[in-house]
């Protein structure tokens, strides 16, 4: 059986949503050498502290088996690298089409920087767009760094397996426990 794609997943009894994880992202992605209090650009994180009702917590990709996303995009943008799904910004063209497949509405277009200048298309005189969404932090060796911003612990990385093993085990000792009575 094929390993299933971990994703990160928030916890909305313990978020304040404070955005330190919002904040995180986008530095250890778009900022090289200069603290987050010195961002010369827009803050685009790959994950949206999103507030329902009575809850708060972000929302960002799960890396699904199926990639709505990837199966959407028309300019093959979108692929696995292994157990997650990525964008290939050279590629985007910022057509919207991840944007309406995405069911958990992780995924959103962004203006590109380069050398904290926006890059304008010349013949639109409109900045030019690409696709954003959360890719695991795959460069960095110690996972996602929403997870060690958080202040509350509120968020976690989910490996399917893993946590399926763990689910057996407790059921098997709680129905012997059932038969030891």
């Amino acid at each position: 059986m094929e390993k299933l794609s971990p994703f990160v997943v928030g916890d909305g009894t313990k978020c304040i949503g404070c955005k330190a994880c919002e904040v995180a992202c986008h530095v250890s992605h778009n900022v090289n050498g200069i603290t987050a209090g010195n961002i010369d650009t827009p803050v685009f994180p790959k994950l949206f502290v999103t507030r329902v009702e009575e809850v708060t917590m972000p929302v960002q990709c799960h890396h699904c088996e199926d990639a709505p996303c990837a199966q959407a995009c028309l300019e093959k943008a979108i692929y696995f690298d292994g157990d997650k799904v990525l964008i290939n910004t050279a590629k985007c063209k910022g057509c919207k089409d991840c944007l309406v497949a995405c069911p958990f509405g992780a995924v959103e277009l962004v203006p590109m920087f380069v050398r904290g200048e926006e890059v304008i298309q010349t013949n639109l005189e409109k900045p030019l767009m690409y696709g954003n969404k959360c890719d695991l932090c795959y460069s960095r060796k110690s996972g996602p760094i929403c997870i060690e911003a958080c202040p509350e612990k509120a968020l976690r990385l989910v490996e399917p397996h893993k946590e399926k093993k763990e689910k057996n085990r407790k059921a098997v000792a709680t129905i012997v426990g059932m038969f030891k009575k």
